[in-house]
């Protein structure tokens, strides 16, 4: 209705024009307060289609010979609208000054709180920490990484005092007795190793080597062995598995004992080595030393590094498949905590606040020119239709109403004349 009530004005205007004019000229109406009424009509008619004309002559052309040159108007002079659309917008809607003005009036902390505090915002910001942080993880195994990364550690291992380190963490270790759980790992893993059938031909080989040395030496040894083997007095694999044996008990009392002799006397020696170091002796540094350089510098070290680094992505992207893992339970309770911690401390939040409005206004004067240039770009985009299309859906109902003021003011300026030429 609101885009049809200029021509519904003018319409009306016209038909009025008309049953007067036809009224009065067949005598039906002869009194002049009738011709008061026909030029207000009258008037209303020219006015509205006045009217009518500059309003269609914004957005299209009028095929009115000499007259249609001034219309069209916005597809004609396009290029002075669009520049003159982007300087009120850079220049007086958006310039720097209105812009810093309604920064200084916001509080971007106190909305980022706001906006971290709700759930779904914290999933779909750690859903996006995730993305970064797995596509940094796909590059941790890379070779070069793994060259990096050992060029670094001799760097920063030949500038620290290792040796000194180690030291007090060993000897705080063995008094604290820290170091058992590392003693059962030991045991366990030597327990395994005399069960298996290697050992056990390893040292039936080295029985037999010796029981031959021991023949060797003279006659009467290499007869008395003979003849003990051939009588039974001496079976190798049952010594061997005697051997065994209480080497197997040996270690079962070993492991469970956190005395026992061997470990004690082993502990006594570390401790010594460790105090040796610690008090700058050169022959025990030495020895640390060169077994840290013998690592680092061994050609497995890079390959050492370049396996740790793959277990470390896969570690990683395991980590990231679901908030319950440790790592994401970290992350989450961490990021509330922080949330929290920013949201009662207020001098944090206003030095947050001033970095944010500082950068923002720095950003605004280097690259405002671009908000111009958006809107110039925009713009051309669109075709002569398109734009015109665009203007007259947004002020096309308002212009209509322009039409019906110019009929209702010309049909009353119209009576006035009318009423001025009577009296």
């Amino acid at each position: 209705m609101k885009n049809r009530i200029g021509t519904i004005s003018l319409a009306v205007a016209l038909v009025g024009l008309v049953f007067f004019e036809v009224m009065l000229r067949v005598g039906f109406l002869s009194h002049h307060s009738w011709k008061v009424v026909l030029a207000g009509f009258e008037a209303a008619a020219i006015g509205g289609f006045a009217d009518w004309f500059a309003v269609s002559a914004l957005f299209r052309e009028i095929p009115i010979p000499y007259f249609k040159r001034h219309t069209n108007i916005i597809a004609k002079n396009r290029g002075k609208l669009t520049e003159g659309i982007v300087d009120l917008v850079t220049n007086q809607w958006l310039s720097p000054a209105v812009i810093s003005e309604k920064m200084s009036e916001m509080n971007p902390t106190k909305a980022i709180i706001s906006f971290l505090k709700k759930p779904t915002n914290q999933q779909k910001t750690i859903s996006v920490v995730k993305k970064i942080v797995v596509k940094l993880a796909d590059e941790v195994d890379n070779p070069k990484m793994a060259t990096a990364l050992r060029a670094m550690l001799n760097e920063q291992i030949n500038n620290l005092d290792l040796a000194t380190f180690l030291a007090e963490w060993l000897e705080k270790s063995i008094k604290n007795g820290d170091h058992h759980q590392l003693w059962e790992l030991m045991i366990d893993a030597s327990s395994t190793a005399v069960y298996s059938p290697d050992t056990r031909k390893l040292l039936l080989d080295k029985l037999e080597y010796a029981a031959a040395e021991y023949g060797h030496k003279s006659l009467v040894k290499g007869l008395t062995l003979s003849l003990a083997k051939s009588i039974g007095g001496i079976d190798l694999n049952v010594l061997a598995d005697d051997l065994l044996r209480n080497a197997e008990e040996f270690l079962a009392e070993a492991k469970t004992n956190p005395t026992h002799p061997i470990r004690a006397k082993f502990d006594h020696w570390m401790l010594d080595f460790a105090q040796q170091v610690a008090s700058g002796d050169a022959d025990s540094r030495k020895m640390i030393d060169n077994f840290i350089q013998g690592f680092t510098q061994h050609s497995d070290a890079e390959k050492i590094i370049q396996n740790l680094l793959t277990g470390f992505k896969q570690t990683i992207r395991q980590q990231l498949e679901h908030d319950e893992t440790p790592l994401m339970q970290f992350v989450i309770s961490k990021l509330n905590k922080v949330i929290l911690d920013l949201e009662n401390d207020l001098d944090v939040q206003n030095k947050i606040n001033r970095w944010i409005k500082d950068t923002v206004s720095q950003l605004i004067t280097q690259f405002h020119g671009e908000i111009g240039n958006m809107v110039r770009n925009s713009l051309s985009k669109l075709d002569n239709e398109e734009l015109v299309a665009q203007i007259e859906e947004k002020v096309g109902s308002d212009l209509q109403y322009i039409r019906l003021n110019g009929a209702v003011v010309g049909g009353m300026v119209g009576i006035l004349i009318a009423l001025a030429k009577l009296i």
